[in-house]
C-alpha cells in the first residue's frame, strides 16, 4: 500500500499550491508488528520534506517584498540574490534571498526585516541548550541526532557554545528585570576533589551561596584555573540578585586569604565573617589541641 503526502497552501488571494511531499509504502498486513505506522527514518525524511516545502514557499513570498527607501522613500530594487542557510530542527534549510538596493540614492539592505547573521531558529536553541544542561554535551547531541533530523549543529562543542550564549542572554535579562534589593548576603567557601588515580588532575572548586532579605536565593560554582572567572561569575550573581550602589552586602568565607581576596575583586570590600560551621571547626580544633 502506498500513500502520496501532498501539502495544499491557501494563498491570500484565494488560490492554492500544491506540491508532492513524500510517498510512503507500507505491507497491507500486519504479520510483523516492526511493520506497523512510520519508521523513525520514515519519519524524519517527512519533517525534513514538510519543512523544505514550507520554507521555500516562505521564502518566495519574502523575496516578493519591496519595501520603500529609508532615505529617500524610493522603492527599492533587486540588486542580486544571496543564498542563506539555516539551522532548524527539522534538518538545515536554505533559502535565496534577494539583496535590494534603491535607485535613486544608493542605500541597499537585505530582504525585508531579515535577520542576516541568524544561523539557527531559537528553537533549535533552546532545546540543544534544555538538553545539555540535562545530560553531559556528547549525550545530548547523540539525543538529537537519533531522534530529529539534524544535519547542522550536532557536535558537542556546538552544543556547549549555544547553551553557554543563551545562559549568557539569560544572566544578563534577568540582571536587567531583577529589583533592587536592599541586602544580600554571600557565602563562598572551596573544596578540593582528588582523583584516585595516580597522576591525574586534583580540581578546587569555589562554590557560593547568594540571598536577599525576600528569600530570593541563588547557588554558583566554578572550578579554578578553568575558563570561568570567579569575579566576574560573582559580580553577575550579585547583579542577577539586585545589588545596587546602596546595597548592604554581607560576605562569610571560611578565613582563606584567597577567597577575601576573590571577594575583593567581585566588589565586596567589607571585612568577611566566619559562619557558624567554620566558628564550630575552629572551636573543636582548639579542643583537640588544648586536649593535647
Amino acid at each position: 500500500m502506498e500513500w502520496t503526502l501532498r501539502l495544499v497552501g491557501a494563498e491570500m488571494d484565494g488560490q492554492s499550491r500544491s506540491c508532492d511531499v513524500m510517498v510512503i509504502s507500507r505491507p497491507d498486513d500486519l504479520g510483523e508488528i516492526a511493520n506497523l505506522g512510520l519508521t523513525l527514518a520514515e519519519a524524519k525524511q517527512l519533517l525534513v520534506s514538510l519543512q523544505q516545502a514550507v520554507v521555500a514557499a516562505q521564502a518566495h513570498h519574502h523575496a516578493m517584498f519591496r519595501p520603500d527607501c529609508g532615505s529617500c522613500g524610493g522603492t527599492c530594487h533587486v540588486k542580486d540574490w544571496r543564498p542563506h542557510r539555516i539551522a532548524t530542527l527539522f534538518g538545515e534549510v536554505r533559502v535565496r534571498l534577494p539583496r535590494l538596493v534603491c535607485a535613486g540614492g544608493g542605500c541597499g539592505e537585505t530582504g525585508r526585516s531579515w535577520p542576516s547573521h541568524c544561523r539557527s531558529t531559537p528553537e533549535l536553541d533552546q532545546l540543544q541548550a534544555r538538553l545539555s544542561a540535562l545530560m553531559p554535551y556528547r549525550v545530548a547531541a547523540d539525543v538529537l541526532q537519533h531522534l530529529l533530523p539534524l544535519d547542522a549543529g550536532t557536535s558537542p562543542e556546538t552544543l556547549r557554545g549555544h547553551t553557554l550564549q543563551i545562559g549568557k542572554r539569560l544572566s544578563d535579562a534577568a540582571a536587567d528585570q531583577s529589583p533592587a534589593a536592599a541586602a544580600i548576603t554571600i557565602s563562598l567557601d572551596s573544596t578540593f576533589i582528588r582523583s584516585r588515580e595516580d597522576g591525574e588532575r586534583h580540581l578546587e572548586v569555589r562554590v557560593g551561596n547568594v540571598e536577599t532579605a525576600s528569600g530570593a536565593r541563588q547557588v554558583f560554582g566554578a572550578v579554578t584555573r578553568a575558563e570561568t572567572d570567579i569575579t566576574t561569575l560573582i559580580q553577575r550573581t550579585l547583579e542577577t540578585m539586585g545589588r545596587t550602589d546602596i546595597t548592604e552586602v554581607t560576605a562569610f568565607t571560611d578565613g582563606c586569604p584567597a577567597l577575601r581576596t576573590v571577594l575583593t575583586n567581585a566588589g565586596v570590600t567589607k571585612p568577611t565573617m566566619l559562619d557558624w560551621f567554620h566558628i564550630a571547626m575552629r572551636l573543636q580544633h582548639a579542643e583537640l589541641a588544648a586536649a593535647n
